[in-house]
């Protein structure tokens, strides 16, 4: 017997890091109902159907907040890619995607592209050795740090953090990442 179903009601219900999107289901062959219901922590699409697909994020992560300064926002991402897979597999991704900016989630997300971008993009920051940072610089709007990475390859890298004060929404005065970029990278010998 084949059973056709069918969504027949999306609701989206926000609260302060969570979004709790409720999908109800009907089977027309027995006309019966099964509600499902899906937490998708902050950081994820509020698009209903993006937000069934994506991977539920454990609140544990640290999370953007008003009283975290520009250099502890680079700090928290930079230790959380260093232990890239604790508390579970890419976690730290996880961090990192929680404190890009609104503007930046435009381009990298949702969190399961943001994943694929970093692994092929910035695999030397996952799990790196050690690290160094720069004194954060301000210009205009932004605030600009220097991190050097030595990888578990032993390659030195060096990227360019570019961080804003959001001006509106949940994350209104927050510090968060607006792009990263390599500056350079050597093997060392």
């Amino acid at each position: 017997m084949i059973a056709l179903v069918v969504i027949s009601k999306v609701k989206i219900r926000r609260r302060p890091g969570v979004e709790e999107v409720t999908v109800t289901f009907k089977r027309f062959s027995a006309v019966l109902g099964l509600l499902l219901t899906v937490f998708v922590f902050a950081g994820n699409s509020p698009d209903a159907a993006a937000a069934i697909t994506e991977p539920r994020q454990p609140a544990a992560l640290p999370q953007p907040q008003l009283n975290l300064k520009p250099d502890e926002v680079v700090r928290i991402v930079v230790k959380a890619l260093s232990q890239n897979d604790t508390p579970y597999n890419d976690a730290g991704i996880a961090t990192a995607f929680n404190f890009a900016s609104p503007a930046n989630k435009v381009n990298t997300g949702p969190l399961k592209k943001f994943i694929i971008m970093v692994n092929s993009g910035y695999g030397l920051m996952l799990n790196h050795l050690s690290s160094e940072f720069s004194e954060v610089v301000f210009k205009d709007s932004a605030a600009y740090q220097i991190v050097k990475m030595i990888a578990r390859n032993g390659t030195e890298a060096v990227y360019a953090f570019r961080l804003s004060q959001q001006q509106e929404g949940e994350y209104e005065g927050m510090w968060m990442t607006d792009a990263v970029w390599e500056i350079s990278s050597q093997q060392s010998y």
